[in-house]
């Protein structure tokens, strides 16, 4: 059985830091802008073949609006 582990996820939108928190198992590089993605429902736009630049949740989630996105895992 898998132990879940605890991260919060901090922020700042609109020049506000908020915080929220949830349990994984795992913690995969970036996941925090995935998270955020996943909390606020933002989600990718279609693009064009000729778009050189591919879409990640860090990108969708800075236009968005969110940023200086981190996590530290709690006890």
């Amino acid at each position: 059985m898998q132990t879940l582990r605890n991260f919060e996820i901090s922020y700042t939108k609109d020049g506000e830091r908020k915080t929220f928190a949830v349990q994984d198992d795992h913690f995969y590089e970036n996941d925090e802008w995935r998270l955020v993605a996943q909390r606020f429902n933002i989600v990718g736009t279609d693009q064009h073949w000729g778009d050189k630049t591919p879409q990640t949740h860090k990108t969708r989630c800075l236009a968005a609006g969110y940023s200086d996105v981190t996590y530290v895992e709690t006890p």
